[in-house]
């Protein structure tokens, strides 16, 4: 089968889903000028987004992303675990376009995926975590109701409380049994459940160079 041939397989399978899972091209634009803004605090690392699902009966086998509009269409490729690099400076035939998937609305997370070339399976660089925040912010308070987002941007956005009630955690597929961040001899636990943990991003005591190690239960997933 030819490119288009292919091309227009994956068009039919993600428009035969009601009410797909989506996200505006415009919001996602907007993450990547703030990765951009932020750079300096993962210079060495590449933005790309990852998707996750929210539940465990979620098939994340065979996912199909396009960039559409009404005016034109395009499949975007998948990697392994479903991560993907946005394309940008599409045109103006995607002004008003959406990123769509065919999986239910609401079935799956939209995850930036930002790692420095140190980092490993088990490790993560708490400059990339907070760049990543900064993203994931940026983008979805796009869709949040107006008091909602009034309310956490005057704490400082969830990357930056000034209070301590806010929080913003990372999941992870595999179960957590373990989690601490350590730079220059300097070691301390972080909060974690079986399926998430919460980085320091607020602390200043901690640099962006910073290791978080974590461990897991290989035997079993998170639920």
């Amino acid at each position: 089968m030819d490119p288009s041939g292919q091309d227009a397989a994956v068009s039919v399978s993600v428009k035969r889903i009601r009410d797909p899972d989506w996200k505006p091209y415009s919001a996602m634009l907007k993450g990547v000028k703030r990765f951009e803004e932020k750079h300096v605090l993962a210079p060495g690392a590449e933005l790309r987004f990852i998707l996750e699902p929210r539940r465990a009966d979620v098939d994340m086998h065979a996912i199909a992303l396009r960039l559409e509009s009404d005016e034109a269409g395009t499949a975007i490729p998948l990697g392994e675990r479903n991560i993907f690099t946005l394309p940008v400076e599409q045109g103006p035939l995607y002004e008003k376009a959406e990123l769509t998937l065919n999986r239910k609305a609401g079935s799956v997370r939209w995850i930036p995926y930002i790692r420095s070339a140190a980092t490993s399976d088990t490790t993560r660089r708490l400059g990339d975590l907070w760049l990543a925040c900064e993203v994931h912010w940026t983008i979805d308070k796009e869709t949040l109701p107006f008091a909602m987002r009034t309310a956490m941007s005057a704490f400082g956005g969830p990357c930056n409380f000034v209070s301590q009630k806010g929080t913003y955690s990372f999941s992870e597929p595999r179960r957590i049994t373990g989690a601490t961040i350590s730079f220059n001899g300097k070691s301390a636990p972080v909060p974690f459940s079986v399926s998430s943990f919460t980085p320091p991003l607020r602390e200043q005591d901690w640099s962006d160079d910073s290791v978080l190690e974590l461990t897991f239960d290989n035997d079993q997933a998170a639920q």
